[in-house]
């Protein structure tokens, strides 16, 4: 069928029972067509003893979606998956060890970093991988804060020099007008730094009036300003290999690579008569920042959630607090039922989204 009559079909998708499984899955990479949506005849059950099933409320999709939904990205996705890397929702049920072992209750509102399967009604994972929210706390703020503002703290945070605030700190951000962006200009203003990022021209008015300087998204605009002169630079985009990004530094200050949405997002790379080395390139720029660039940290949120959810949950539970005394202020760019997905893949795709999260 052709893409408006995909998008009809997922629109007017009508589920014949509201409590069974509702899932949307991608089973072969491609254009937006490639994503279904599933209802299941059944409602899930613990797969293990110390699993704990979840209705999901709300859950991402986000750019990282669409390129593993594309088959270009640097952390992939083995077929099917359920894309959505972050959801908030209500326990469903809960296994015998579960039960047993944890706090945790029926009914209780909870929240969880996963590899893929949010953008579905349900789903199941062990309870030492789920971290409580506050029941004050709505859903789709909660899911603001635990797929934007924790990552952009725990970023902030490798750079932290004894644990002292940044006031009047220089933090470069490049890439600001995204989710993650957009929350580290927001905390680290929060903290008295001055911020400087790095932007389309489109995006300069908003970060400007939320506090930012903006300079252009090519290095060669604003290297030659702010070279030597940062005490944090975080770097989400990777349009050099992170060179210009440690070129900003000063002598004592710390790059935080947190992705490199740019080695896939400008197209193929064709070099040593191979059609398309990115991901070659990817691991490339990944081992530089680990081991290759001085003052420089790699940040990798799924392994920090695996290795240390209470030190993640600790920070959500901080965030939860600064946004119920309107310290900080998330913004939301969308809110889409599961059969308007596909739709949010496309217009993120094309650059369609407002400011904030999905």
């Amino acid at each position: 069928s052709t893409m408006p009559d995909f998008m009809r079909k997922m629109e007017e998708f009508k589920v014949t029972n509201e409590e069974s499984q509702l899932v949307v899955q991608v089973v072969e990479h491609g254009n937006v067509e490639k994503l279904l949506l599933q209802e299941l005849s059944f409602i899930p059950k613990p797969n293990t003893p110390n699993e704990i099933v979840i209705k999901v409320e709300a859950s991402t999709i986000t750019l990282q979606d669409c390129m593993i939904r594309r088959g270009k990205w640097y952390e992939m996705q083995r077929l099917p998956f359920v894309p959505g890397s972050d959801f908030v929702g209500t326990i469903h049920s809960m296994g015998g060890e579960a039960t047993k072992n944890s706090t945790f209750q029926v009914g209780d509102k909870v929240a969880a970093v996963v590899a893929s399967g949010g953008n579905a009604k349900y789903i199941s994972m062990p309870y030492q991988n789920i971290i409580r929210v506050p029941s004050e706390v709505d859903s789709v703020i909660a899911l603001c804060l635990s797929s934007a503002y924790v990552p952009a703290r725990e970023a902030l945070d490798m750079a932290r020099k004894l644990n002292t605030p940044f006031t009047s700190a220089n933090i470069l951000i490049i890439g600001g007008n995204g989710p993650s962006g957009l929350a580290t200009i927001e905390l680290a203003l929060l903290e008295g730094a001055n911020v400087y990022t790095t932007a389309d021209g489109r995006h300069h008015e908003f970060l400007t009036n939320l506090g930012a300087k903006c300079f252009p998204i090519d290095p060669n605009k604003w290297l030659p300003t702010l070279q030597g002169k940062m005490d944090v630079v975080l770097d989400s985009v990777c349009l050099d290999g992170y060179e210009s990004s440690s070129l900003a530094l000063n002598s004592a200050g710390t790059l935080v690579c947190t992705g490199m949405s740019a080695v896939y997002t400008q197209g193929q790379i064709r070099a040593f008569g191979m059609r398309d080395v990115r991901d070659y390139k990817a691991t490339y720029c990944k081992m530089r920042a680990k081991y290759m660039l001085n003052n420089t940290v790699y940040y990798d949120r799924m392994e920090r959630y695996d290795l240390a959810p209470n030190e993640y949950a600790q920070h959500f539970r901080y965030l939860c607090h600064l946004a119920s005394k309107d310290s900080i202020h998330p913004l939301v760019s969308a809110r889409a039922p599961l059969n308007l997905v596909a739709s949010m893949q496309k217009a993120i795709e094309h650059g369609d989204t407002t400011y904030g999260v999905c």
